[in-house]
Formats: C-alpha cells, structure tokens, sequence
C-alpha cells in the first residue's frame, strides 16, 4: 500500500478551518483559470495563423514559379508551358494541384474615383471551391473576356456594384480604354491582395499581354495538408527548368508571416507569465495546509514517519488540486470554444484583424502537450514548500496549537 498517497485520499475533503477550504478553492480556481487561458490562446493564435495562411493560399498558393528575369515590376516575364514539368509534378507525393496564371498592371475607373491594380488571370485549372471561398457576390469563375472579380474594398474605392461596369486602362496600352463588368465580388480581409488583384479570364489577359497560347506569367503550386513547406520547395526546386525560380508563400508576402512570428513571442511570454503566477498560487496553496497541520505532521513523525513521506502527503494533496483544477479548466475552454466556433460570440473588425470573427482552430495535440506540460511543471514545483516539513520538531509540533 502506499501509505502518503492513502493518508493524502483520508485527508484530502477534511479542512480543518473555512479559512484553508477557501484557499483550496482559490487554488484549485486558479488553477483552471490558468489552463483554461491557456488552451483558448493557444487556440485562437492557431485560428488566426491558419485562416490568415488559408487566405494567402487560396489566393496565391504555397509556392510560385516564374521565369528568372530582372523584371521587378508587377508586369510578368513570360514563361513557356512545360507540360512535361507539369505531368511530372502532378504526380509528385507533396503537390495537391497546379494552376497557371498571367497578371497585368491596370488602372480602374469608376464612378467616384481610381485605383492601381493587378489584373490576374485565371484558368479552368482553379478549382471553383477555392476562390468560391471568398466570393461574397456573383460568382468566382471567370471566363468571358472583359469580365472581373474584384475585392469589396476596391468595389467601395470606387463606388460601384456587382453588374456594374468600370473602366480599364492597362498600363501598356494608356490609349486603349476598356469597359469591364463586375460578375462578382470577393473579400479575403487581407490589405495586401484586396486592394491590389483583380481577377479576369486568363486567355483575354495573355491577349492584353501579346502571349502566344502556350505562354503564361506564373505557376501556383498547391501542397498536401501536412507537407513541410521549406521541404517541399527544396525538393520541387530540384525540378526546375535552369531559366524558373521558385518562391514560397512566406518570400512572397513577408510581412504578414513576421507578424504571425511576433504572435507567437507574445504568447510565449503570456503563457509563461500565467504558469508562474499559477505555480506560486499552488505553493501558497500547500503551505497553508501544511501550517493547518503542523499537529498531524508531529504525530506522523513521532510514530515513525519519514520526512520524505510526510511531504509525499502534501504533495499528492498538492496533485490532487492541480488535477481538479485541470479538469476544470479544461471544460471551460471546450466549452468557450465550442461556442466561439459555432455562434462566433466575439466579432472582430476584418480591417484590423483580416477577419469577421475570433477565429479557433482544434489541435488536440497542442491540448494534450498542454496539460501534460502543465502537470510536469507544478508536480515538481510544489516539492518546494514540503521541504519546510524537515524543520518540524515533533514534540513542537503536537502542542503546536495549545
């Protein structure tokens, strides 16, 4: 039998005053409330980097090859077809999908007022679903000429709506005005694709851009769920024409991804700043029942206790608080997000945060890794104030209250 952790069940629903069953709680509150901060920040920090990651990659994929080329402008070098290529990454075990694709600096002209934009080409290779995602009016697919799809933020810009026409200027031909008709609106709450691409028919912009039918601007390519992105981008560029360059969603929009990194120091320091406070509550905590009793500690010892048995009490006393206040805290955070997921309870504005909701995302994982790391953690944190135990005089101790 294991003796500490009997007397630890046999003493743990006794309290010997109000003012040690009101620490316990206090304990066993802090506890859950740490863990339950915990596991919401956890997940709503995964939330936020897969709907923003998820954004981008709709839009743009997770890697794009071009054609090398000392062009730095938002006007493509054209690449020819290689369809052999294609086949082969097709059938490659990181690729998902490929979609081909020309751009075109333009400018916009409606009805109050101009914008510089990027018109993108797309093909039937693009699944519907893919752009459908951000598609909040008309239709996505494009595939009449001098039809658009632009972002709510351009279509407020300039003050039209869907169905509407606005004027087209490419930048390589000022003098040939054009009138386009938007047959759908889209919105991914990212400044930097919705104010700057505007979606058309791919074969109407290789004409605008003197393409033959072969020839394109870029590839997007689309990994596997799970797939390493820095992996697979050393491995297709291995593939590669000598004349194609290879670029990862992560080179191509920089600044969103240092954010995303600045978010993850900032909970870093969050969550360790919650475990110590938790920590010292717990230490508290026990150092408090251990004073409420001294009396029992000098009874133990004088009928043949070792110290270190002694303190094995208090620390499975100890244990016992965490766990309750683990399952605690677990619950509330199930039951917060669950909430947060299906009724979306905290509205976010998209312009500042690039989405409508506090988004939350599901890592049972990161919830086990958590809470195991949560219990290692205390477990040997509260040997601290056990220690006292050793300076108790056991004839002291048995008077201690007369």
């Amino acid at each position: 039998m294991n003796f500490p952790l009997f007397v630890a069940r046999r003493i743990r629903n006794t309290h010997e005053t109000s003012f040690s069953k009101t620490v316990t709680y206090v304990g066993i509150g802090t506890i859950a409330l740490g863990i339950c901060i915990i596991l919401v920040a956890f997940s709503i920090l995964f939330g936020f980097k897969d709907a923003i990651i998820q954004k981008i990659t709709n839009f743009s994929g997770d890697l794009r090859i071009s054609q090398i080329s000392g062009n730095h402008s938002l006007s493509e070098s054209p690449m020819q077809r290689n369809l052999a290529w294609e086949k082969t990454i097709l059938n490659h075990p990181y690729v998902d999908h490929l979609q081909s694709h020309v751009q075109k600096p333009g400018i916009l002209v409606g009805d109050q007022g101009l914008a510089g934009v990027v018109i993108k080409g797309i093909g039937s290779d693009l699944p519907l679903a893919q752009i459908q995602q951000n598609i909040i009016a008309g239709k996505g697919q494009v595939n009449q000429a001098q039809r658009i799809v632009l972002s709510a933020e351009l279509a407020k810009q300039l003050n039209v709506k869907l169905n509407e026409s606005v004027i087209l200027y490419f930048l390589s031909q000022p003098n040939r005005p054009r009138k386009v008709k938007i047959q759908g609106i889209y919105e991914t709450g990212l400044e930097e694709l919705d104010k700057l691409f505007v979606l058309a028919d791919r074969n109407w912009v290789q004409q605008m851009n003197g393409y033959t039918a072969d020839s394109i601007g870029t590839y997007e390519v689309f990994l596997k769920s799970n797939v390493d992105l820095n992996i697979a981008a050393n491995r297709l560029t291995s593939t590669l024409p000598p004349t194609w360059k290879l670029e990862t969603k992560e080179e191509l929009f920089p600044a969103l991804f240092d954010w995303m990194m600045m978010l993850d120091r900032n909970i870093v320091i969050f969550i360790t700043l919650l475990l110590i406070v938790a920590c010292f509550n717990l230490i508290a905590t026990l150092w408090v029942l251990i004073m409420e009793r001294i009396p029992m500690v000098g009874l133990l010892k004088a009928l043949g206790s070792s110290a270190a048995q002694i303190r094995s009490i208090f620390w499975w006393n100890g244990m016992f608080i965490l766990l309750r206040g683990l399952l605690l805290g677990n619950l509330i955070a199930m039951g917060f997000c669950w909430l947060q997921a299906s009724y979306h309870l905290i509205p976010l504005d998209p312009v500042n945060y690039y989405m409508n909701a506090v988004p939350i995302h599901w890592d049972w994982l990161t919830w086990v890794w958590v809470n195991l790391g949560t219990c290692a953690l205390v477990s040997i944190i509260i040997y601290i104030p056990t220690h006292f135990i050793n300076k108790i005089d056991p004839q002291t101790a048995i008077n201690y209250k007369n």
